[in-house]
């Protein structure tokens, strides 16, 4: 990746948000509220070549450094627990370059890619493309935004441990503790983060008014105000 000029650590990480179709919940009659399938994609270079890259998103001693401690069989077919009371099963594993896994939690289970492309600088084009069933009604209140804070906090952490975004970010990237995250410039990066996902909600055709009531209960949620 050839890079001109600096960027804001924020926007170190491109976004898209694709909404494929609206799937009617079996347990609803007709006409009534449905899911929606999202995908979102989180799309940034890390100063780490693939192979270099991929022991710190498949190894758990080295996930623990920044993601957090990991517990299970991080191959083909087994099974994993994460922080918050997440876990899922690895479904592909083409080392260094894809990993395939479901990412459940009690509202669900979702598939989860991992994409690491060589690029001819010696860094990684990292793509994480989570796809998500979602109920309506509820991505009508949130948006994209408080399912893919997680995924931004989760990139941050990675650039910080790894000096990922040096090349990309002449500004210090920081390390979200939850203590900055509460913090005023951790709040500032939640606001912003909201902001971007709002705009990927109305390039998907949200409405604008759906898509900022969105952006407000994300920051509201992940910050409680």
């Amino acid at each position: 990746m050839t890079v001109t000029e600096s960027l804001p650590v924020v926007d170190a990480v491109r976004r898209s948000l694709e909404i494929d179709e609206q799937v009617p919940l079996a347990t609803r009659g007709p006409g009534g509220p449905g899911r929606v399938r999202a995908v979102l994609t989180l799309t940034t270079n890390i100063a780490l070549a693939p192979a270099r890259l991929w022991p710190l998103l498949t190894a758990p001693r080295e996930l623990a450094g920044w993601f957090g401690p990991i517990d299970g069989e991080l191959r083909e077919g087994g099974r994993f627990r994460a922080p918050g009371g997440a876990g899922g099963r690895i479904l592909q594993v083409q080392e260094p370059h894809r990993l395939g896994l479901t990412w459940e939690q009690p509202a669900g289970e979702d598939p989860l890619l991992l994409r690491l492309d060589p690029e001819d600088d010696g860094t990684t084009l990292l793509a994480l493309h989570h796809t998500a069933l979602l109920d309506a009604e509820e991505f009508a209140r949130t948006g994209p935004g408080a399912l893919a804070l997680g995924w931004e906090i989760a990139l941050l952490a990675l650039a910080a441990h790894t000096d990922g975004w040096h090349a990309t970010c002449l500004e210090p990237v920081p390390v979200p503790t939850p203590e900055w995250l509460h913090g005023p410039q951790g709040a500032r990066y939640v606001r912003a983060w909201a902001v971007r996902w709002a705009a990927e909600a109305v390039a998907a055709g949200v409405d604008e008014a759906t898509a900022r009531r969105g952006e407000s209960e994300t920051v509201r949620r992940h910050l409680g105000r």
